[in-house]
């Protein structure tokens, strides 16, 4: 088992591991300044990482999943990826496939989990998190509001498969 810590596989490895996926914030189409370029580097054997770990839970009324997708795909963009690592909007899979699976999942809508990877929080914050209104009621295809949590890496292990490198063809 390799032990060092490699930043590149660590972030390729934090794409493919956002495919667990959870979705967030409405559209924006406002215009956003870029930050300025940041230059720092992770160090190789570094006990602490900026990188944060945005997690929403989207759980849409059933028959409505193809309108989400949408939503999501052309009108939930990010205008401004500069602090974005990447992010995965994934469908949660048949729990009698894989019984294994201990997440509480309501059976009157879909589960859906986006799972987006960022720089660091206050990329997300400038990028996203401004913009959120935890006030507004959820959307029409929304069964209930969307969860949403910001998390801190505290350990990491890295694999050898390599990522998806492009956008999905459905998203702007």
């Amino acid at each position: 088992m390799n032990t060092s810590f490699n930043p590149v596989r660590l972030f390729r490895t934090a794409r493919l591991a956002a495919a667990l996926g959870l979705a967030l914030m409405p559209a924006m189409s406002l215009a956003q300044e870029a930050p300025a370029q940041r230059t720092e580097q992770v160090v190789v054997g570094q006990e602490t990482t900026p990188t944060r770990i945005v997690l929403v839970e989207w759980r849409i009324k059933k028959g409505r999943e193809d309108e989400f997708l949408k939503y999501w795909s052309e009108q939930a963009t990010i205008a401004d990826r500069s602090g974005l690592i990447s992010e995965f909007l994934s469908r949660v899979e048949d729990q009698k496939q894989f019984p294994w699976m201990v997440w509480n999942l309501d059976p009157r809508w879909t589960t859906f989990v986006n799972v987006g990877f960022w720089r660091d929080g206050a990329d997300f914050q400038q990028q996203i998190g401004r913009f959120i209104n935890n006030a507004k009621p959820p959307l029409d295809f929304e069964a209930q509001k969307r969860r949403r949590v910001l998390v801190a890496p505290e350990r990491w292990r890295v694999g050898g498969t390599p990522l998806v490198i492009s956008d999905h063809p459905a998203v702007r």
